[in-house]
């Protein structure tokens, strides 16, 4: 009786789990505040697709993909396919023919680690035969003639080495029935409401969706800490990320020295960077939008500087050595 009730319970958290809409896999969603947010200009994509319809498939699919990187909140995307536009206006703003207040400065504008790159190779309906699922008759609803399809490549490159660091292959399909192109597509744009709720929109979605992913899982997983802003002159630290981050008051960190870049001799790259030693301790005060206040809690604060990376954890307890009355600092927590 034990075991089948054992079951009924976890056929009844599996359904739950599944139901659309419930929001019970939410908490299985990572929180873009936790991870690094890096910088990405996407270009147009190069259109090898054949379409009927006067379409703009390399812009639509650019604007498309931005949307969802911008949506998912884990990027920073930077225009620059206008850039000669928005450099005109800060020329123009710079020349003086404006007010000073509210004037954009020049050399202001955020550089790009990566940019993103597509081809479209597969865009619209191909036919397939009518097969019968079974001899009887009504079947043939569930049979199709029409198959729409999205395909492309995605490229990922680092702007600072120039080097591919990730290159995919994407593709869905989408049952159309008797969807025709020229029928059902003629009067709507690529993107819009209308759009994504046909075949062909529904399998670039599904192709949108898989490229953030991609993307992410290329350039954008990697866990965010706090780094130093600045020393205030009342000796509090400021850190660089506050409500914005979920960082909260109470939060404790230890600070650890710049590390050094370890290159490859063969070809000078930077394969990463050594482990700073811990140098002390800081505990958030304040919890404003963008940054926080932390006090110093431990260690010296002359080794203090903007940069330094902040990491989850608290000054260890210290203990009196009875015979010399000082304070015992385990090795271990000053080298990790």
């Amino acid at each position: 009786m034990k075991r089948s009730m054992n079951k009924i319970v976890m056929l009844l958290v599996l359904s739950m789990a599944f139901c659309g809409g419930c929001g019970v896999l939410d908490f299985w969603t990572p929180d873009p505040a936790k991870f690094v947010k890096p910088s990405i200009a996407v270009f147009a994509f190069e259109n090898r697709a054949p379409f009927p319809l006067d379409w703009d498939l390399g812009d639509g699919m650019k604007e498309m993909l931005t949307d969802a990187l911008v949506t998912s909140d884990r990027y920073r995307v930077i225009e620059r396919i206008e850039i000669e536009s928005i450099m005109r206006e800060l020329q123009f703003q710079s020349a003086g023919a404006t007010r000073k207040a509210g004037r954009a400065e020049l050399g202001r504008l955020k550089n790009v680690q990566y940019l993103i790159k597509g081809t479209i190779t597969d865009f619209g309906h191909v036919s397939t035969s009518r097969g019968m699922l079974s001899h009887l008759d009504y079947f043939e609803i569930f049979s199709s003639t029409q198959t729409a399809v999205m395909g492309m490549t995605l490229q990922v490159i680092d702007v600072e080495s120039g080097e591919v660091v990730s290159s995919t292959r994407l593709e869905k399909t989408v049952n159309a029935q008797d969807v025709t192109v020229n029928s059902t597509y003629a009067k709507m744009a690529m993107g819009g409401g209308m759009f994504v709720r046909t075949p062909l929109g529904r399998a670039t979605a599904s192709v949108i969706e898989d490229a953030v992913d991609q993307i992410t899982s290329a350039i954008a997983d990697r866990q965010w800490n706090p780094k130093i802003a600045a020393i205030q002159p009342d000796g509090t630290i400021a850190l660089n990320g506050g409500a914005n981050r979920r960082m909260q008051v109470g939060m404790d960190y230890e600070v650890r020295e710049l590390g050094r870049p370890i290159i490859n001799p063969e070809n000078e790259d930077v394969l990463g960077y050594t482990t700073g030693q811990v140098i002390g301790w800081v505990k958030v005060t304040e919890v404003e939008e963008l940054y926080s206040i932390a006090e110093v809690v431990g260690g010296d604060k002359s080794l203090f500087k903007p940069g330094q990376l902040c990491r989850p954890g608290g000054m260890p307890e210290y203990k009196v050595n009875p015979n010399t009355g000082r304070v015992n600092i385990p090795l271990a927590s000053l080298s990790r």
